[in-house]
Formats: structure tokens, C-alpha cells, sequence
């Protein structure tokens, strides 16, 4: 079902978007989506280390603030996320379009909490309180004078802006991968970055090595022929004469058989 979904979808899609050429203004799309699923990779293994350090092992980390159930749900979805992208990064190095359509799946999920968190944090809880945190923080390291500290209202709306900018500049760059492994399965479906047909042929190494070696045999230099030691005449000059040879003679080029006919 999501195969002929994908298959009626594609049409739509590719009269509003192209797939993309290239990756960052030069580097190709298959280098993109690896780097895409090897930095997706590393955001799983950090989160995962976080829950357990918070949770496990008793030390606050990153996300030592949040909900257990909360750093629980987000843990379990990282580990799904583990095989996946490392399946998705196996589709891009072997070109199978299967692999890297399930991480575009995967991604568009991450996507999606990713913009419910930010919400979340942007919208429910004000950026402002951060500031009221951190205003606690220095007037119980200042002193009586910190408690005077009339500068909320500016910190806040600070806060309020960067946070703004670093969740529209988020959502900016999680959309551009999107746009980016989506146009990696648009090119492995039409073929541009699909298996070779030269990879259907078995032991191909082998043939490209001897086709890319240098040539060897009599044709090699102009000495060649002395050395490769090709069947001929000699010491049968004649082909039905068999002789011994012309013994203590010197050999032309170091050679052990010779035109003499």
C-alpha cells in the first residue's frame, strides 16, 4: 500500500518540486544523504546516552529537565532510529531505494516532533522563563545587589527573538535534508542513481584490473617480443626440421627465442 501511495503521489509531486542536483552548492546528492543519515546517527546515540545518564545513572544531562516518560518515549523512538539510519546509509553506499524511502519515513517523524517540541517550548512555556531562571541563578551568587536587577523585561525579550530565529533556522535545515533524501529516491527510482549494469556482472573486479593494467605480451616495448617467451620456430626453423639451436651463440636483447627464418 505505501509502495502504490508513493507510486500515485510521485506524479503530483514532481509537477511542483525536482529533485535536486547537487548538495550544498557542489557536493553530490548521495555524499548529502550520507552525511544527513551519519549526523542523524550521532543525534540518536547522544540522546540514548543522555536517558541513560539521567535515568540509569543518576547524573544530570541535557535532558535531565524533562518528564521520565517524556525521556523514555524520545529514547525508544532514537533506538528505532539506530537500524535505520545505519540501513539508510548501507541504501546510499548500494543504491537501493527501499533503505533510504523507510529513513525518508523516519525523518519526516522526526521532523514532525521536532516542530511539536519547539512548539511546545516556544508557545507553552515561555522563553521568558529561562530568563527568570537565570536571574535566580545570578542574584544567589551576587548577592543582595542582583535582587535590584532591572533588566528582565530586555532579557526576556531577547531570549524571545533568539528563540524565534533558532526555531525558524531548525526547521529551515530539517526541511532541506527532507528535500534532499526525497530527491536521492527520485533519482534511484528513475535509474540516474541506480545499481550499473556493469554491477550484474560477477568477478568485475577482476575484469577491470586487466583491462586497466599496462600492456604486457610482445607488443609491450621494442624489446617485448624477446621476453614474453611466445611459441615460434625456433629451435624448429623449419616446423618439420627439428634442430638443437645454434648453442654458444650470444641472444639478441637477452632473449631465449628468436626469428631466425
Amino acid at each position: 500500500l505505501a509502495a502504490r501511495a508513493a507510486s500515485r503521489s510521485r506524479p503530483m509531486l514532481n509537477t511542483i518540486l525536482s529533485p535536486v542536483s547537487m548538495f550544498c552548492c557542489g557536493c553530490s546528492v548521495r555524499f548529502g544523504v550520507g552525511c544527513i543519515a551519519i549526523a542523524h546517527l550521532a543525534v540518536c546515540c547522544f540522546y540514548v546516552a543522555s536517558a541513560c545518564s539521567n535515568l540509569i545513572w543518576k547524573v544530570p544531562f541535557l535532558s535531565s529537565s524533562w518528564h521520565p516518560m517524556a525521556q523514555l518515549f524520545f529514547t525508544a523512538f532514537c533506538l528505532v532510529g539506530i537500524p535505520i539510519t545505519v540501513m539508510a546509509f548501507l541504501g546510499v553506499m548500494l543504491r537501493r531505494e527501499i533503505n533510504v524511502r523507510i529513513y525518508l519515513v523516519y525523518l519526516c517523524l522526526t521532523f514532525l516532533i521536532d516542530i511539536g517540541g519547539m512548539v511546545y517550548v516556544c508557545l507553552v512555556e515561555d522563553p521568558c522563563n529561562a530568563v527568570n531562571y537565570i536571574v535566580e541563578s545570578l542574584a544567589d551568587q551576587s548577592g543582595p545587589k542582583m535582587k535590584t536587577f532591572s533588566g528582565e523585561a530586555f532579557m526576556c525579550g531577547t531570549f524571545r527573538i533568539a528563540s524565534y530565529v533558532a526555531v525558524t533556522f531548525v526547521v529551515l535545515v530539517e526541511v532541506y535534508c527532507l528535500y534532499i533524501v526525497w530527491s536521492m529516491c527520485e533519482d534511484i527510482h528513475a535509474g540516474r542513481n541506480g545499481p550499473e549494469l556493469s554491477e550484474l556482472i560477477p568477478s568485475k573486479d577482476d575484469i577491470l584490473k586487466k583491462r586497466l593494467r599496462p600492456p604486457d605480451g610482445p607488443y609491450a616495448s621494442i624489446v617485448g617480443f624477446a621476453h614474453c617467451k611466445v611459441p615460434g620456430p625456433y629451435p624448429s626453423a623449419y616446423g618439420t626440421i627439428k634442430t638443437s639451436g645454434m648453442p654458444g651463440q650470444g641472444s639478441i636483447f637477452g632473449g631465449t627465442q628468436h626469428e631466425t627464418s
